[in-house]
């Protein structure tokens, strides 16, 4: 089959930018082998003695917990709003949806750092007006990460349930099964690659942020992103590379996991999901 200069083009040019995108993720890793003290490239000579290390770093360590906790926690929440808020706009009788889709969608138009800087203001104006202290707080960054992670499982629950048989549904409840027998019994059933997908990829947002928590760190309780960030400003070494292969293996096994159960092309789609 004889394919065209423009195809053949256009295959060079998306090998390119795939080239140009994970270099610096295969550069990362490959550093973390290196044996020597200082990176520099290439290494000269392989170990893995800078992941054995880990052990001894708390401060990452102690990120790398924090930052898995608070992830599960952020996804879970942010998981069980947009599922109410999904069924409330695909199965209620709201004549103008868009408006609200586009409400919970809101946060994706803001940089997160800007986010974060808006978010540390609103949490201390309020705790100052009522004489407490809100922020920094484990509560206040888990508020933070809900807002962050809810316009991702928000847009791929609403795709998960708009995409159902509405006929299974009608079929539960002419059987005598009420609305919440139904949700329980039909829709959350067949919702569950939707949920899971979308717990997984709202846990990667959460686990992967830096510009939020930057500004929503308490003493002693620091993302596994800001503790590598006051790392590398004090020292440069294959630590900090076998610390992000480790969180780069994390992320790549939950996007593995949740390709199975989610089309992520359609629930991130720009379209409107009908």
């Amino acid at each position: 089959m004889i394919r065209s200069p423009g195809v053949i083009a256009l295959r060079l040019v998306t090998a390119a930018v795939y080239v140009f995108m994970l270099s610096p993720v295969v550069l990362v890793i490959w550093l973390s082998f290196s044996r020597s003290s200082v990176m520099f490239f290439p290494p000269h000579g392989y170990s893995v003695t800078w992941y054995a290390q880990l052990r001894y770093q708390p401060q990452l360590l102690s990120g790398l917990v924090y930052s898995l906790w608070l992830a599960a926690a952020a996804s879970l929440i942010s998981v069980l709003l947009a599922g109410f808020a999904a069924l409330g706009l695909s199965r209620g009788r709201m004549r103008r949806r868009g408006p609200v889709e586009m409400l919970f969608l809101g946060p994706l138009l803001v940089p997160a750092i800007v986010t974060g800087i808006a978010l540390y203001v609103y949490l201390y104006v309020v705790g100052t007006s009522v004489r407490a202290s809100f922020v920094p707080s484990r509560w206040a960054m888990l508020v933070a990460h809900v807002v962050l992670t809810l316009p991702f499982t928000f847009r791929m629950v609403y795709v998960g349930l708009t995409g159902l048989d509405q006929n299974l549904e009608r079929a539960s409840l002419n059987l005598g099964q009420g609305r919440l027998g139904t949700i329980r019994l039909v829709t959350l059933p067949l919702m569950r690659s939707a949920l899971i997908g979308a717990a997984i990829f709202g846990f990667i947002f959460s686990f992967a942020d830096l510009e939020i928590s930057l500004f929503l760190v308490g003493p002693g309780e620091t993302t596994l992103p800001v503790a590598m960030l006051d790392y590398a400003q004090t020292q440069i070494d294959p630590t900090i590379a076998a610390m992000s292969a480790v969180q780069i293996a994390i992320i790549a096994i939950l996007l593995l996991v949740a390709n199975h159960f989610v089309d992520f092309g359609k629930a991130l789609g720009v379209g409107r999901a009908r």
